[in-house]
């Protein structure tokens, strides 16, 4: 991939300018919450006090919230006039993501100032105690109810939107019109293979997933045209037979979630069913480096660190169940990607 269409794919990336800090966070989703963007977009500026009359909360925090957004150069002034500033105004082609980044961000922020020493000293110990961990609580993945269906939806919803965004590279980095069928094992809303799809006429796919996951993936590709080449299949990765007749399997932001144990027995299950001939596609975020730290103004990751792998550890386990020509090409989006491709004999 050449450094041009790098950075045209990447121009999403922008949105993590305004999610620097958390009272920039902050403000930024009240000013959403509030309808006050709303209010802004599409227009040339709007008279402060008209602004002001067109909401229902006090003026001191009203002017707050603006002088916030100023000082987060999402707003600025002429005159008396408010408008978004063109930075903030590009950054909003890509509103799913940087709504899904702060509502994630904020939801999961009192994890790092209330557990940060258990995060550091005691993972097991945070692990039982983080909201992000509550969050992603794959037990009520298992049995359909509403408050489960709700807890999951929820989780997926940002998940797929980074899955949206980042699917872009995977395909200029690997070719995909080479394979008939792929096997998303963790596929989750089935987002990968949407994108993959839309660009590959000839590709059908499958989603091996939880139950509820399953449930929440198929109402979130119902009105998609390329819906009907695209199935889901409930199963768990790790107890469960892999189905057969795949060409290529991929695994996508999904081994990180797992023990180095429990993904060597993952993978030998996918490389045991992999179509001969077939490529087994690894799509995951590298380690966090102590010279990179300055990237991450969002908690979410921060709290994964201990997740990211070498694709190193995944060379060693595939080459042990004989898989070949094994390549690794990187990617530099918010922090490092790594692409792991395989190959059956």
């Amino acid at each position: 991939m050449d450094d041009r269409s790098t950075n045209e794919l990447a121009r999403y990336l922008c949105v993590d300018r305004f999610l620097q800090n958390l009272v920039g966070a902050t403000s930024l989703k009240t000013a959403f919450d509030l309808r006050v963007i709303d209010r802004l977009v599409g227009s040339d500026g709007v008279d402060h006090s008209a602004l002001y009359e067109s909401f229902e909360f006090d003026r001191q925090g009203f002017d707050m919230l603006l002088n916030l957004l100023t000082v987060n150069q999402v707003i600025e002034s002429s005159g008396e006039r408010i408008r978004l500033t063109e930075p903030f105004a590009h950054a909003l082609q890509y509103r799913d993501l940087l709504q899904a980044k702060l509502d994630f961000a904020i939801l999961v922020t009192p994890d790092l100032a209330d557990l940060f020493t258990s995060l550091i000293a005691n993972p097991a110990q945070f692990m039982e105690q983080s909201r992000v961990f509550r969050l992603f609580d794959y037990q009520r993945c298992l049995k359909l109810t509403p408050e489960n269906y709700a807890a999951t939806k929820r989780w997926m919803h940002f998940t797929s939107t980074l899955t949206r965004y980042e699917s872009a590279f995977a395909m200029c980095l690997y070719d995909f019109s080479q394979h008939q069928r792929m096997l998303d094992v963790g596929g989750n809303s089935g987002e990968f293979l949407l994108q993959v799809c839309k660009q590959h006429a000839q590709l059908q796919g499958t989603v091996f997933d939880l139950p509820v996951v399953c449930v929440v993936g198929q109402e979130h590709l119902l009105q998609q045209p390329e819906a009907d080449r695209i199935t889901f299949m409930k199963g768990s990765a790790v107890d469960d037979a892999l189905p057969r007749g795949f060409d290529s399997i991929v695994f996508k932001s999904m081994l990180h979630d797992w023990p180095e144990s429990m993904t060597y027995r993952i993978l030998s299950k996918a490389a045991q069913v992999l179509e001969p001939g077939g490529t087994l596609l690894i799509f995951e975020r590298g380690p966090i480096h102590a010279s990179e730290l300055h990237r991450f103004p969002q908690v979410p990751m921060l709290l994964f660190f201990r997740a990211f792998r070498a694709p190193e550890i995944y060379q060693t386990q595939l080459s042990e169940m004989g898989m070949v020509d094994i390549t690794v090409e990187w990617i530099d989006l918010e922090m490092p990607f790594f692409l792991l491709t395989a190959k059956k004999m």
